[in-house]
Protein backbone atom coordinates (compact mmCIF):
# COMPACT_ATOMS: atom_id res chain seq x y z
CA UNK A 1 0.00 0.00 0.00
CA UNK A 2 1.35 3.37 -0.96
CA UNK A 3 1.18 6.08 1.70
CA UNK A 4 2.23 8.95 -0.54
CA UNK A 5 -0.38 11.69 -0.59
CA UNK A 6 -1.85 11.97 -4.09
CA UNK A 7 -3.95 14.41 -5.97
CA UNK A 8 -7.53 13.16 -6.63
CA UNK A 9 -6.92 12.82 -10.39
CA UNK A 10 -3.92 10.57 -9.67
CA UNK A 11 -6.08 7.98 -7.86
CA UNK A 12 -6.50 4.59 -9.54
CA UNK A 13 -10.03 3.17 -9.89
CA UNK A 14 -11.01 -0.33 -11.06
CA UNK A 15 -14.48 -1.11 -12.47
CA UNK A 16 -15.53 -4.77 -12.61
CA UNK A 17 -18.71 -5.49 -14.58
CA UNK A 18 -19.54 -8.07 -17.24
CA UNK A 19 -21.65 -5.53 -19.17
CA UNK A 20 -19.32 -3.72 -21.56
CA UNK A 21 -21.77 -0.82 -21.87
CA UNK A 22 -21.73 -0.23 -18.11
CA UNK A 23 -17.92 -0.22 -18.03
CA UNK A 24 -17.77 2.21 -20.91
CA UNK A 25 -20.34 4.57 -19.37
CA UNK A 26 -18.55 4.62 -16.02
CA UNK A 27 -15.15 5.15 -17.63
CA UNK A 28 -16.48 8.08 -19.66
CA UNK A 29 -18.22 9.63 -16.66
CA UNK A 30 -15.14 9.42 -14.42
CA UNK A 31 -12.22 9.91 -16.82
CA UNK A 32 -11.61 13.51 -15.72
CA UNK A 33 -11.92 12.58 -12.03
CA UNK A 34 -9.40 9.74 -11.71
CA UNK A 35 -7.56 7.03 -13.66
CA UNK A 36 -10.06 4.34 -14.62
CA UNK A 37 -9.38 0.69 -15.52
CA UNK A 38 -12.11 -1.81 -16.41
CA UNK A 39 -12.50 -5.57 -16.67
CA UNK A 40 -15.38 -8.02 -17.21
CA UNK A 41 -14.82 -10.90 -14.77
CA UNK A 42 -13.50 -11.80 -11.34
CA UNK A 43 -10.40 -13.66 -12.57
CA UNK A 44 -9.12 -10.64 -14.49
CA UNK A 45 -10.01 -8.35 -11.58
CA UNK A 46 -8.10 -10.47 -9.07
CA UNK A 47 -5.06 -10.46 -11.34
CA UNK A 48 -5.17 -6.66 -11.67
CA UNK A 49 -5.62 -6.19 -7.91
CA UNK A 50 -2.60 -8.42 -7.27
CA UNK A 51 -0.35 -6.56 -9.71
CA UNK A 52 -1.45 -2.96 -9.17
CA UNK A 53 -2.44 -0.58 -6.36
CA UNK A 54 -6.04 0.63 -6.65
CA UNK A 55 -7.49 3.38 -4.51
CA UNK A 56 -11.13 2.57 -5.35
CA UNK A 57 -12.67 -0.69 -6.59
CA UNK A 58 -16.23 -0.79 -7.98
CA UNK A 59 -17.72 -4.22 -8.67
CA UNK A 60 -20.99 -5.62 -9.86
CA UNK A 61 -22.38 -8.14 -7.39
CA UNK A 62 -23.01 -10.88 -9.97
CA UNK A 63 -20.03 -11.73 -12.17
CA UNK A 64 -19.83 -14.64 -14.64
CA UNK A 65 -17.18 -16.54 -12.66
CA UNK A 66 -17.58 -15.42 -9.02
CA UNK A 67 -19.29 -13.01 -6.66
CA UNK A 68 -18.30 -9.37 -6.67
CA UNK A 69 -17.96 -9.72 -2.89
CA UNK A 70 -14.97 -12.01 -3.50
CA UNK A 71 -13.29 -9.35 -5.64
CA UNK A 72 -13.84 -6.68 -2.99
CA UNK A 73 -12.56 -8.97 -0.24
CA UNK A 74 -9.36 -9.49 -2.23
CA UNK A 75 -8.92 -5.73 -2.62
CA UNK A 76 -9.49 -5.21 1.11
CA UNK A 77 -7.05 -8.02 2.00
CA UNK A 78 -4.31 -6.37 -0.03
CA UNK A 79 -4.99 -2.85 1.25
CA UNK A 80 -7.14 -2.29 4.31
CA UNK A 81 -7.89 1.28 3.21
CA UNK A 82 -8.98 0.70 -0.39
CA UNK A 83 -12.42 2.20 -0.95
CA UNK A 84 -14.96 -0.45 -2.01
CA UNK A 85 -18.22 0.10 -3.89
CA UNK A 86 -20.97 -2.20 -5.19
CA UNK A 87 -23.16 -1.47 -8.20
CA UNK A 88 -25.83 -4.12 -8.66
CA UNK A 89 -29.30 -4.91 -9.91
CA UNK A 90 -29.68 -7.80 -7.45
CA UNK A 91 -29.82 -6.25 -3.99
CA UNK A 92 -30.67 -8.22 -0.85
CA UNK A 93 -30.41 -7.77 2.91
CA UNK A 94 -27.93 -10.65 3.05
CA UNK A 95 -25.52 -9.13 0.55
CA UNK A 96 -25.94 -5.68 2.13
CA UNK A 97 -24.95 -7.14 5.52
CA UNK A 98 -21.92 -8.86 3.98
CA UNK A 99 -20.98 -5.63 2.23
CA UNK A 100 -21.05 -3.76 5.54
CA UNK A 101 -18.90 -6.46 7.11
CA UNK A 102 -16.07 -5.94 4.62
CA UNK A 103 -16.36 -2.16 4.71
CA UNK A 104 -18.13 -1.27 1.44
CA UNK A 105 -18.72 2.48 1.41
CA UNK A 106 -21.46 2.64 -1.26
CA UNK A 107 -24.13 0.11 -2.24
CA UNK A 108 -25.73 1.42 -5.42
CA UNK A 109 -28.73 -0.17 -7.14
CA UNK A 110 -29.08 -0.30 -10.94
CA UNK A 111 -30.31 1.56 -12.87
CA UNK A 112 -28.30 4.48 -11.54
CA UNK A 113 -27.43 7.87 -12.94
CA UNK A 114 -23.83 8.77 -13.67
CA UNK A 115 -24.35 11.93 -11.57
CA UNK A 116 -25.08 9.77 -8.49
CA UNK A 117 -22.15 7.47 -9.24
CA UNK A 118 -19.76 10.37 -9.74
CA UNK A 119 -20.81 11.87 -6.41
CA UNK A 120 -20.15 8.58 -4.60
CA UNK A 121 -16.77 8.17 -6.31
CA UNK A 122 -15.77 11.71 -5.32
CA UNK A 123 -16.61 10.83 -1.71
CA UNK A 124 -14.68 7.55 -1.96
CA UNK A 125 -11.59 9.32 -3.28
CA UNK A 126 -11.83 11.92 -0.51
CA UNK A 127 -12.06 9.12 2.07
CA UNK A 128 -9.08 7.34 0.53
CA UNK A 129 -6.90 10.44 0.58
CA UNK A 130 -7.97 11.18 4.16
CA UNK A 131 -6.73 7.75 5.22
CA UNK A 132 -3.49 8.04 3.26
CA UNK A 133 -2.70 11.31 5.04
CA UNK A 134 -3.55 9.74 8.42
CA UNK A 135 -1.32 6.74 7.73
CA UNK A 136 1.51 8.98 6.63
CA UNK A 137 1.25 10.89 9.91
CA UNK A 138 1.09 7.64 11.90
CA UNK A 139 4.23 6.31 10.22
CA UNK A 140 6.19 9.41 11.18
CA UNK A 141 6.13 8.07 14.73
CA UNK A 142 9.47 9.60 15.64
CA UNK A 143 8.14 13.07 14.86
CA UNK A 144 4.79 12.73 16.63
CA UNK A 145 4.14 12.72 20.37
CA UNK A 146 2.42 9.51 21.59
CA UNK A 147 -0.73 11.34 22.72
CA UNK A 148 -1.10 12.99 19.30
CA UNK A 149 -0.54 9.65 17.59
CA UNK A 150 -3.24 8.03 19.74
CA UNK A 151 -5.60 10.90 18.96
CA UNK A 152 -5.07 10.50 15.20
CA UNK A 153 -5.77 6.80 15.61
CA UNK A 154 -9.04 7.58 17.43
CA UNK A 155 -10.09 10.03 14.72
CA UNK A 156 -9.46 7.55 11.91
CA UNK A 157 -11.23 4.80 13.88
CA UNK A 158 -14.31 6.98 14.33
CA UNK A 159 -14.22 7.88 10.66
CA UNK A 160 -14.19 4.23 9.54
CA UNK A 161 -16.83 3.34 12.10
CA UNK A 162 -19.13 6.10 10.82
CA UNK A 163 -18.81 4.79 7.26
CA UNK A 164 -19.99 1.34 8.37
CA UNK A 165 -22.99 2.80 10.19
CA UNK A 166 -24.04 5.00 7.31
CA UNK A 167 -24.30 2.10 4.86
CA UNK A 168 -27.38 0.66 6.60
CA UNK A 169 -30.36 2.12 8.46
CA UNK A 170 -31.66 -1.28 9.58
CA UNK A 171 -31.71 -1.12 13.40
CA UNK A 172 -30.35 -4.68 14.03
CA UNK A 173 -27.42 -4.13 11.64
CA UNK A 174 -26.64 -0.75 13.20
CA UNK A 175 -26.62 -2.38 16.66
CA UNK A 176 -24.37 -5.20 15.48
CA UNK A 177 -21.85 -2.72 14.05
CA UNK A 178 -21.92 -0.66 17.27
CA UNK A 179 -21.37 -3.65 19.56
CA UNK A 180 -18.61 -5.04 17.35
CA UNK A 181 -16.76 -1.71 17.46
CA UNK A 182 -17.17 -1.42 21.25
CA UNK A 183 -15.91 -4.97 21.78
CA UNK A 184 -12.93 -4.36 19.51
CA UNK A 185 -11.91 -1.19 21.37
CA UNK A 186 -12.32 -2.42 24.97
CA UNK A 187 -11.29 -5.46 26.99
CA UNK A 188 -14.88 -6.58 27.65
CA UNK A 189 -16.32 -10.07 27.84
CA UNK A 190 -19.56 -8.92 26.24
CA UNK A 191 -21.56 -5.75 25.70
CA UNK A 192 -25.27 -4.95 25.61
CA UNK A 193 -27.20 -2.05 24.16
CA UNK A 194 -30.81 -1.31 25.12
CA UNK A 195 -32.91 1.13 23.09
CA UNK A 196 -36.24 2.80 23.83
CA UNK A 197 -36.80 5.28 21.05
CA UNK A 198 -39.64 6.04 18.63
CA UNK A 199 -41.61 2.85 19.45
CA UNK A 200 -38.44 0.76 19.09
CA UNK A 201 -37.87 -1.07 22.40
CA UNK A 202 -35.24 -3.77 21.99
CA UNK A 203 -32.03 -5.14 23.49
CA UNK A 204 -28.96 -6.47 21.67
CA UNK A 205 -25.98 -8.35 23.11
CA UNK A 206 -22.66 -9.52 21.67
CA UNK A 207 -19.69 -11.32 23.25
CA UNK A 208 -16.22 -10.16 22.31
CA UNK A 209 -15.39 -13.68 21.10
CA UNK A 210 -17.35 -16.89 20.64
CA UNK A 211 -21.05 -17.51 21.19
CA UNK A 212 -23.11 -16.36 24.15
CA UNK A 213 -26.23 -18.27 25.15
CA UNK A 214 -29.55 -16.41 25.28
CA UNK A 215 -30.16 -17.62 28.85
CA UNK A 216 -26.81 -16.20 30.04
CA UNK A 217 -27.53 -12.91 28.28
CA UNK A 218 -31.00 -12.64 29.85
CA UNK A 219 -29.66 -13.46 33.32
CA UNK A 220 -26.87 -10.91 33.06
CA UNK A 221 -29.16 -8.17 31.73
CA UNK A 222 -31.78 -8.81 34.40
CA UNK A 223 -29.27 -8.63 37.26
CA UNK A 224 -27.92 -5.33 35.92
CA UNK A 225 -31.33 -3.92 34.96
CA UNK A 226 -31.73 -1.21 37.62
CA UNK A 227 -28.27 0.12 36.89
CA UNK A 228 -28.17 -0.24 33.12
CA UNK A 229 -31.74 -0.08 31.80
CA UNK A 230 -34.00 1.65 34.38
CA UNK A 231 -35.77 3.59 31.60
CA UNK A 232 -37.12 0.35 30.09
CA UNK A 233 -39.99 -1.85 31.35
CA UNK A 234 -38.45 -4.61 33.48
CA UNK A 235 -41.71 -6.57 33.75
CA UNK A 236 -41.99 -6.73 29.95
CA UNK A 237 -38.46 -8.12 29.78
CA UNK A 238 -39.24 -10.76 32.41
CA UNK A 239 -42.32 -11.77 30.39
CA UNK A 240 -40.21 -12.06 27.20
CA UNK A 241 -42.17 -9.20 25.65
CA UNK A 242 -39.05 -7.09 24.99
CA UNK A 243 -37.07 -8.52 22.06
CA UNK A 244 -33.49 -9.60 22.80
CA UNK A 245 -31.05 -10.40 19.97
CA UNK A 246 -27.69 -12.03 20.73
CA UNK A 247 -25.04 -11.74 18.00
CA UNK A 248 -22.00 -13.98 17.66
CA UNK A 249 -18.57 -12.64 18.59
CA UNK A 250 -15.85 -11.71 16.14
CA UNK A 251 -13.77 -14.90 16.56
CA UNK A 252 -14.46 -18.59 17.07
CA UNK A 253 -12.64 -18.72 20.41
CA UNK A 254 -14.58 -20.10 23.38
CA UNK A 255 -16.73 -17.59 25.26
CA UNK A 256 -16.59 -17.67 29.07
CA UNK A 257 -19.56 -16.24 30.92
CA UNK A 258 -18.90 -14.37 34.16
CA UNK A 259 -21.31 -12.43 36.35
CA UNK A 260 -20.33 -8.82 36.88
CA UNK A 261 -21.79 -5.36 37.21
CA UNK A 262 -21.33 -3.44 33.98
CA UNK A 263 -19.84 -0.10 33.14
CA UNK A 264 -22.82 1.87 31.79
CA UNK A 265 -22.84 4.74 29.30
CA UNK A 266 -25.98 6.61 28.41
CA UNK A 267 -27.23 7.16 24.86
CA UNK A 268 -29.07 10.47 24.62
CA UNK A 269 -30.20 13.02 22.06
CA UNK A 270 -30.98 16.59 23.11
CA UNK A 271 -30.71 15.54 26.78
CA UNK A 272 -33.33 12.83 26.26
CA UNK A 273 -32.24 9.30 27.08
CA UNK A 274 -32.89 6.87 24.24
CA UNK A 275 -30.78 3.96 25.41
CA UNK A 276 -27.83 2.57 27.36
CA UNK A 277 -24.62 0.81 26.50
CA UNK A 278 -23.50 -1.72 29.14
CA UNK A 279 -19.97 -3.16 29.10
CA UNK A 280 -19.48 -6.41 31.02
CA UNK A 281 -15.94 -7.48 31.88
CA UNK A 282 -14.19 -9.65 34.38
CA UNK A 283 -14.32 -8.72 38.07
CA UNK A 284 -12.65 -5.35 38.53
CA UNK A 285 -12.98 -4.39 34.87
CA UNK A 286 -12.88 -0.66 34.21
CA UNK A 287 -11.89 1.31 31.11
CA UNK A 288 -8.80 3.50 31.30
CA UNK A 289 -9.19 7.27 31.35
CA UNK A 290 -8.39 7.44 27.63
CA UNK A 291 -10.85 4.62 26.88
CA UNK A 292 -13.54 6.42 28.87
CA UNK A 293 -12.93 9.58 26.89
CA UNK A 294 -13.17 7.71 23.60
CA UNK A 295 -16.33 5.86 24.71
CA UNK A 296 -18.05 9.11 25.69
CA UNK A 297 -17.24 10.58 22.28
CA UNK A 298 -18.37 7.38 20.60
CA UNK A 299 -21.70 7.19 22.46
CA UNK A 300 -22.40 10.85 21.68
CA UNK A 301 -21.73 10.08 18.05
CA UNK A 302 -23.82 6.90 17.83
CA UNK A 303 -26.82 8.28 19.74
CA UNK A 304 -27.94 10.31 16.73
CA UNK A 305 -27.34 7.34 14.43
CA UNK A 306 -29.48 5.11 16.66
CA UNK A 307 -32.28 7.68 16.78
CA UNK A 308 -32.13 8.08 13.00
CA UNK A 309 -32.35 4.30 12.52
CA UNK A 310 -35.33 4.10 14.88
CA UNK A 311 -37.05 6.93 13.02
CA UNK A 312 -36.46 5.11 9.75
CA UNK A 313 -37.86 1.86 11.17
CA UNK A 314 -40.88 3.73 12.56
CA UNK A 315 -41.55 5.36 9.18
CA UNK A 316 -41.27 2.03 7.37
CA UNK A 317 -43.59 0.40 9.90
CA UNK A 318 -46.16 3.15 9.45
CA UNK A 319 -45.97 2.73 5.68
CA UNK A 320 -46.70 -0.99 6.04
CA UNK A 321 -49.37 -0.97 8.76
CA UNK A 322 -52.97 0.14 9.00
CA UNK A 323 -53.37 3.24 11.14
CA UNK A 324 -56.59 2.15 12.84
CA UNK A 325 -55.73 -1.44 13.72
CA UNK A 326 -51.94 -1.71 13.65
CA UNK A 327 -52.00 -4.80 11.41
CA UNK A 328 -50.61 -5.01 7.87
CA UNK A 329 -52.17 -2.62 5.36
CA UNK A 330 -53.34 -3.28 1.78
CA UNK A 331 -49.91 -2.68 0.27
CA UNK A 332 -48.17 -4.90 2.81
CA UNK A 333 -50.74 -7.64 2.20
CA UNK A 334 -49.94 -7.73 -1.52
CA UNK A 335 -46.20 -7.91 -0.78
CA UNK A 336 -46.73 -10.78 1.67
CA UNK A 337 -49.02 -12.64 -0.74
CA UNK A 338 -46.49 -12.33 -3.57
CA UNK A 339 -43.75 -13.73 -1.32
CA UNK A 340 -45.97 -16.62 -0.20
CA UNK A 341 -46.89 -17.49 -3.80
CA UNK A 342 -43.20 -17.49 -4.76
CA UNK A 343 -42.37 -19.72 -1.78
CA UNK A 344 -45.19 -22.15 -2.60
CA UNK A 345 -44.10 -22.33 -6.24
CA UNK A 346 -40.52 -23.00 -5.16
CA UNK A 347 -41.38 -25.67 -2.56
CA UNK A 348 -44.53 -27.13 -4.09
CA UNK A 349 -46.38 -26.28 -0.87
CA UNK A 350 -49.98 -25.25 -0.19
CA UNK A 351 -51.40 -22.22 1.61
CA UNK A 352 -54.79 -20.64 2.14
CA UNK A 353 -56.07 -17.14 1.45
CA UNK A 354 -59.19 -16.05 3.34
CA UNK A 355 -61.09 -12.79 2.81
CA UNK A 356 -63.13 -11.76 5.85
CA UNK A 357 -65.90 -9.16 5.73
CA UNK A 358 -67.98 -7.78 8.62
CA UNK A 359 -71.65 -8.44 7.88
CA UNK A 360 -74.01 -5.42 7.66
CA UNK A 361 -71.25 -3.04 8.71
CA UNK A 362 -73.02 -0.03 7.18
CA UNK A 363 -75.96 -0.72 9.50
CA UNK A 364 -73.60 -0.68 12.52
CA UNK A 365 -72.22 2.69 11.43
CA UNK A 366 -75.68 4.13 10.71
CA UNK A 367 -77.09 2.91 14.04
CA UNK A 368 -74.21 3.60 16.42
CA UNK A 369 -71.93 6.01 14.56
CA UNK A 370 -68.47 5.72 13.04
CA UNK A 371 -66.74 5.79 16.43
CA UNK A 372 -68.43 2.53 17.36
CA UNK A 373 -67.81 1.19 13.85
CA UNK A 374 -64.07 1.78 14.25
CA UNK A 375 -64.20 0.09 17.66
CA UNK A 376 -65.89 -2.96 16.13
CA UNK A 377 -63.10 -3.19 13.53
CA UNK A 378 -60.47 -3.09 16.29
CA UNK A 379 -62.40 -5.69 18.27
CA UNK A 380 -62.46 -8.06 15.30
CA UNK A 381 -58.72 -7.64 14.77
CA UNK A 382 -57.99 -8.40 18.41
CA UNK A 383 -60.12 -11.55 18.37
CA UNK A 384 -58.69 -12.91 15.12
CA UNK A 385 -55.11 -12.26 16.21
CA UNK A 386 -55.84 -14.39 19.26
CA UNK A 387 -56.83 -17.33 17.04
CA UNK A 388 -54.09 -17.38 14.39
CA UNK A 389 -50.41 -18.36 14.38
CA UNK A 390 -47.46 -15.99 14.42
CA UNK A 391 -46.55 -17.17 10.91
CA UNK A 392 -49.96 -16.16 9.52
CA UNK A 393 -50.45 -12.73 7.94
CA UNK A 394 -53.56 -10.77 8.93
CA UNK A 395 -54.12 -7.56 6.99
CA UNK A 396 -56.76 -4.91 6.53
CA UNK A 397 -57.76 -5.23 2.90
CA UNK A 398 -60.01 -2.17 2.88
CA UNK A 399 -62.86 -0.70 4.94
CA UNK A 400 -64.44 -3.58 6.89
CA UNK A 401 -62.75 -6.26 4.78
CA UNK A 402 -59.68 -8.22 5.91
CA UNK A 403 -57.31 -10.76 4.39
CA UNK A 404 -55.70 -13.74 6.10
CA UNK A 405 -52.75 -15.65 4.59
CA UNK A 406 -52.27 -19.13 6.08
CA UNK A 407 -48.85 -20.60 5.09
CA UNK A 408 -48.33 -24.36 5.00
CA UNK A 409 -52.04 -24.98 5.59
CA UNK A 410 -54.28 -27.50 3.86
CA UNK A 411 -57.96 -26.99 2.91
CA UNK A 412 -59.35 -28.75 5.98
CA UNK A 413 -57.20 -26.86 8.47
CA UNK A 414 -58.02 -23.52 6.83
CA UNK A 415 -61.74 -24.33 6.76
CA UNK A 416 -61.78 -25.31 10.45
CA UNK A 417 -60.05 -22.05 11.39
CA UNK A 418 -62.58 -20.06 9.33
CA UNK A 419 -65.47 -21.84 11.05
CA UNK A 420 -63.97 -21.05 14.45
CA UNK A 421 -63.59 -17.36 13.57
CA UNK A 422 -67.22 -17.16 12.42
CA UNK A 423 -68.47 -19.00 15.49
CA UNK A 424 -66.53 -17.04 18.10
CA UNK A 425 -67.26 -13.64 16.55
CA UNK A 426 -71.01 -14.33 16.44
CA UNK A 427 -71.10 -15.84 19.94
CA UNK A 428 -70.04 -12.72 21.84
CA UNK A 429 -71.39 -9.21 21.12
CA UNK A 430 -69.00 -6.29 21.27
CA UNK A 431 -69.68 -3.97 24.21
CA UNK A 432 -68.80 -0.31 23.78
CA UNK A 433 -69.64 2.28 26.44
CA UNK A 434 -72.51 0.14 27.79
CA UNK A 435 -73.82 -0.45 24.26
CA UNK A 436 -73.99 -4.08 23.10
CA UNK A 437 -73.19 -4.48 19.40
CA UNK A 438 -73.64 -8.02 18.03
CA UNK A 439 -71.94 -8.63 14.71
CA UNK A 440 -70.78 -11.47 12.48
CA UNK A 441 -68.38 -12.09 9.60
CA UNK A 442 -68.54 -13.87 6.26
CA UNK A 443 -65.43 -15.61 4.95
CA UNK A 444 -64.29 -16.73 1.52
CA UNK A 445 -61.42 -19.19 1.31
CA UNK A 446 -59.26 -20.03 -1.70
CA UNK A 447 -56.37 -22.49 -1.64
CA UNK A 448 -53.10 -22.08 -3.54
CA UNK A 449 -51.12 -25.14 -4.60
CA UNK A 450 -47.49 -24.65 -5.58
CA UNK A 451 -47.61 -27.45 -8.14
CA UNK A 452 -50.60 -25.78 -9.83
CA UNK A 453 -49.60 -22.08 -9.93
CA UNK A 454 -51.99 -19.33 -10.89
CA UNK A 455 -51.92 -15.54 -10.97
CA UNK A 456 -52.24 -13.62 -7.72
CA UNK A 457 -55.26 -11.65 -8.97
CA UNK A 458 -57.08 -14.89 -9.80
CA UNK A 459 -56.41 -16.24 -6.31
CA UNK A 460 -57.79 -13.06 -4.71
CA UNK A 461 -60.75 -13.11 -7.10
CA UNK A 462 -61.62 -16.69 -6.13
CA UNK A 463 -61.51 -15.82 -2.41
CA UNK A 464 -63.64 -12.73 -3.05
CA UNK A 465 -66.28 -14.75 -4.94
CA UNK A 466 -66.34 -17.30 -2.13
CA UNK A 467 -66.82 -14.55 0.45
CA UNK A 468 -69.82 -13.13 -1.42
CA UNK A 469 -71.21 -16.67 -1.72
CA UNK A 470 -71.09 -16.85 2.10
CA UNK A 471 -73.11 -13.66 2.32
CA UNK A 472 -75.64 -14.91 -0.23
CA UNK A 473 -76.03 -18.15 1.73
CA UNK A 474 -77.01 -16.39 4.95
CA UNK A 475 -73.78 -14.76 6.29
CA UNK A 476 -71.71 -15.77 9.35
CA UNK A 477 -70.14 -18.69 7.49
CA UNK A 478 -67.19 -19.76 5.38
CA UNK A 479 -67.29 -20.84 1.75
CA UNK A 480 -64.37 -22.60 0.06
CA UNK A 481 -63.83 -21.84 -3.61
Amino acid sequence: MSTLVKRPNECELLVVDDEETICSLIETALQDLCRVSTCANAAEALSLIESRDFDVVISDLKLPDASGIDVLKAARTKDDYTELMIVTGFASLETAAEAIEIGVSSYLIKPLTMVDLRLQVEKAIANRLFHLKSIMLMQRSNDIAPDIKDHVYDITSLFRFSKKLMLSLEVPEVMRVILDEINDRTNVLYSVVGVDCRDVRELYAMPRVGTMGIADARQSILEAWDNAFPFMDKISFIKNELPLTVFGGRHDAAFTFEKSQPVVLQLSVMNKRIGSLALFGKQGFAPTADEYQFLHVLTSFISSIVEHSCLDMHAKLQARTDGLTGIANHRSFHESLSREIARADRNGSTFGLALIDIDDFKKINDTHGHLVGDAVIRDLVGRVLGMIRRADTFARYGGEEFALILPETGPEGARILGQRICREIAAKPFVFSQVSVPYSVSIGLSMYEGNRPRLKDLLIGDADKAMYASKAAGKSRITVS
